[in-house]
């Protein structure tokens, strides 16, 4: 389908991103014409516009998700329509009708949640880790983030005595991040420098590494909030940066913040000495990691998926 982006402010691809809706709305709705779905699902992003379009114009019910805090433009735009909208967080239940609004969380990997019946010390053993050492996991996405990485890489001599760090580099950043964290380590002795291991990207290890870890350090992106809920784990976040005004991270970040459960680092802010007072401040203190990993739990919606699949279908035989 032919959708293009759309922005909250003006500029040369929003215009041509308005222009190519109209097209995406014949698409969408030829699509729904010709397969007859019971129900459409949207989770935002600028296909979701022509998408929900064209289920409402052939009668067909609309289950609108929103996964962010703040609702996307395309959320915006649908939401009047929808059926039903169902939101991950609580916050985010004033942006739309309450009649029609429920907070059914976000659908976290099986992996994840079957992590939950493993201990850290055993995941860590899993990954072949010291298993009594915390672990500090860094991970800036699937394309990782350079800044993350190179904060994190000045570091090192400060927190490999503390901790041990597993950083997730992005597969494009792992050379340079390679070559930063042996600049940094290059005085320390051999037994400080193996508590460091740097991959370019976990898949199917990664639930074990979430699991292992004692505190993790990341971005803020919705999914990645509702996999430390659901396995209770303290975080640092360093939301990504908007274009313009407040990005969609930085909303998430402040919720996780305002209740305890994560320590939230702007972007810009994020420096050496800042980021090792944060990360010691907190493996240092028992009492502080147990709060904050009760107050990220009170997030966690383990059963999301089946809540989601089941409204779909309750919308579907109406």
């Amino acid at each position: 389908i032919k959708a293009g982006k759309l922005q909250r402010y003006v500029s040369w691809s929003t215009v041509t991103g308005v222009a190519r809706v109209p097209v995406g709305i014949t698409q969408a709705v030829g699509i729904v014409r010709k397969f007859r779905p019971d129900a459409v699902f949207t989770s935002g992003g600028y296909v979701s516009v022509p998408a929900g379009l064209a289920a409402r114009l052939n009668g067909v019910p609309l289950l609108m998700h929103n996964q962010d805090v703040p609702p996307l433009l395309s959320n915006r735009l649908i939401a009047p329509i929808a059926t039903r909208i169902s939101v991950v967080f609580a916050d985010s239940l004033s942006y739309f009708p309450a009649r029609k609004t429920l907070q059914l969380g976000n659908p976290v990997r099986q992996e994840i949640l079957d992590m939950r019946k493993v201990s850290p010390q055993q995941a860590r053993r899993q990954l072949e880790l010291d298993a009594e050492l915390p672990l500090l996991l860094v991970t800036g996405g699937s394309q990782g983030a350079r800044h993350l990485n190179q904060v994190v890489c000045r570091t090192l001599p400060d927190l490999l005595p503390y901790c041990q760090v597993l950083q997730i580099s992005g597969k494009l950043l792992l050379q340079e991040t390679r070559e930063l964290s042996e600049q940094a380590m290059a005085e320390l002795d051999a037994g400080l420098r193996q508590r460091y291991r740097l991959v370019p990207y976990l898949n199917e290890e990664m639930p074990a590494a979430l699991q292992a870890a004692g505190l993790v350090l990341c971005r803020s992106g919705a999914a990645t909030l509702c996999e430390l809920a659901v396995l209770g784990k303290p975080s640092i976040l360093v939301p990504l940066p908007p274009a313009i005004g407040i990005s969609p991270q930085e909303a998430n970040a402040s919720m996780f913040g305002r209740s305890g459960a994560a320590q939230v680092i702007k972007d810009t802010d994020l420096k050496r000495e800042l980021l090792v007072d944060r990360v010691k401040s907190i493996f240092t203190s028992n009492t502080l990691l147990q709060s904050m990993a009760e107050a990220v739990r009170t997030f966690a919606r383990p059963d999301a998926t089946q809540d989601i699949v089941a409204e779909v279908m309750r919308i579907a035989s109406t």
